[in-house]
Parts: structure tokens; sequence; C-alpha cells
């Protein structure tokens, strides 16, 4: 489950499991801290990118399959490339 809001998090349960924390925010997202009596202490942003490779990758073969789908699909004599320079001119 990924944080979709800032939100606040005790001191206490970041030292227990920091890493968890750390990988529920996406990038730019923050995280307040607070003490014991809920008192802000510190703010967390985080810097690592919201894509990962495996994302990246899936998206990739996503697009893939739809460049093979458009490809096997197309009626035109002509390319898309010959169609766009025509419609530029």
């Amino acid at each position: 489950m990924s944080i979709a809001k800032p939100q606040t998090v005790s001191v206490e349960a970041i030292e227990r499991d920091p890493r968890y924390w750390l990988k529920q925010l996406l990038a730019g997202q923050t995280l307040t801290l607070v003490d014991s009596e809920g008192v802000p202490v510190a703010v967390m942003i985080s810097l690592h990118s919201s894509t990962s490779e495996a994302d990246y990758l899936s998206w990739e073969a996503q697009w893939d399959a739809l460049v093979h789908n458009v490809s096997r699909a197309w009626k035109s004599d002509k390319s898309a490339i010959e169609i766009l320079e025509e419609m530029r001119r």
C-alpha cells in the first residue's frame, strides 16, 4: 500500500521499520515525523523514482504490444510517416 497523501507518523514507528516507510513514499511525497506528544519534529521527502525497472519494462512491453497490434491491423498502402507528411503539407 503506498501513501496517497501527506501522512504523519511517530518517530518511534520510523525507528522500528524505516525501510517500510521509505518504500511507501513516491517521489516528492512527504512524511511528517512527530514525537510522542504529536508535535512535528521533521519532514521526510522521498527522492526515489516512482517508476521501478519492473514498471518500466511492463510499460515498454505494453507499448511493444500496441505497436504490433497497430502494425498487424494497418490497411493503408502508405506508411504512417507518409500519411503524416501529407497532413503537414
